[in-house]
């Protein structure tokens, strides 16, 4: 089969690699139908991550397939199932696993599609994904929703959802601040933030493509170099930048949360003294995926949720190394996998 292959900053292409096959009586195998990049994959593309070191190594972690085999163990999954495709390993029944943080399975730690940490499992631009656990990290998509919308239900999507709800529940008229830069999460963020939560919803950025989606998504939309207010219930910094996670840590009420999606790779101040008077609550993290996928696709289905508005354009499965290493790939470009 053809895997995507990562060779290093601004250098993708098309290997041709042997196809997984089942291992373990629980593992099933997906082809693609569309995947999408994380906006992680974004930065090791452009060779400002830790990770942008490590290649060659198979590339990506969002996609939506079909399941063209089972192991003789599964007992939901079957073959023919349109399935989201959960971005990391994890085992289902651990006590991180059950406690729904399965971005910290025991078993598989750091482990994940499209990048080698921990174990190879290729990357979700191959043309064939081994899934273990299949029972439990395929989420079924719902009938009659075009799949190509959903290529990102095993992260980005479903942390959107994560980032926001969960954290409002129990607030009456909350109020919401998101941070953009990273691409695509701040937008499905305030997709969850209006429609799922009911709240009213700022998004500061500077990118005028992204404002005018959050726009659309129903936010209020405001330069992130200008005005800002100070007592929102949440803010969610999905912008992986110091400065602009200041200004959201800055941006809560007294007791309010900030949720940092944006990954760090190197130390930055906070003002904690700041965050002591005001009693901050303040987390940073991987997404647990499998658990938010389900109440995500449940909120597409019911028409709550817009993620097609935030695809920035869907393209070819041979497009793929022209359009990420230009300069215009978008913020959340989808590739569709033809027969």
């Amino acid at each position: 089969m053809r895997s995507l292959t990562f060779v290093a900053p601004g250098e993708l292409r098309f290997d041709e690699v042997d196809a997984p096959v089942i291992v373990d009586g629980t593992d099933a195998l997906v082809r693609p139908l569309a995947a999408t990049t994380c906006d992680l994959d974004h930065h090791v593309i452009r060779g400002i991550t830790p990770m942008s070191a490590l290649g060659p190594f198979a590339l990506g972690h969002e996609c939506v397939g079909t399941v063209v085999e089972v192991g003789p163990e599964c007992a939901t999954v079957k073959v023919g199932d349109i399935v989201g495709v959960a971005w990391h390993i994890a085992c289902g029944t651990c006590a991180q696993c059950k406690l729904g943080h399965t971005a910290r399975c025991l078993l598989h730690g750091e482990a994940q599609y499209g990048l080698p940490l921990n174990g190879y499992w290729g990357g979700t631009f191959d043309e064939l994904v081994r899934v273990p656990y299949a029972d439990f990290n395929l989420a079924p998509l719902p009938a009659g929703i075009d799949p190509v919308h959903l290529a990102s239900i095993g992260d980005n999507l479903a942390l959107g959802w994560e980032s926001v709800v969960p954290t409002l529940a129990g607030i009456d008229n909350p109020e919401v601040a998101v941070f953009g830069g990273t691409g695509s999460i701040g937008l499905y963020c305030v997709d969850a933030a209006v429609h799922c939560a009911g709240a009213r919803t700022v998004y500061y950025d500077d990118d005028p493509v992204r404002m005018e989606v959050a726009a659309k998504l129903g936010a209020e939309v405001y330069d992130i170099n200008g005005k800002r207010e100070r007592n929102f219930h949440l803010a969610v910094d999905a912008s992986a930048d110091p400065v602009r996670l200041r200004k959201a840590l800055l941006s809560v009420m007294p007791e309010g949360y900030v949720n940092s999606v944006g990954i760090y790779f190197e130390d930055v101040a906070v003002p904690m003294l700041n965050l002591y008077l005001r009693g901050v609550h303040f987390h940073n993290g991987k997404g647990h995926a499998r658990p938010s996928m389900t109440p995500t696709l449940e909120a597409v289905a019911a028409g709550t949720l817009h993620p097609e508005l935030v695809t920035s354009g869907i393209y070819a499965w041979d497009e793929i190394p022209d359009v990420l290493t230009s300069a215009d790939a978008g913020h959340k470009p989808i590739f569709v996998l033809g027969d």
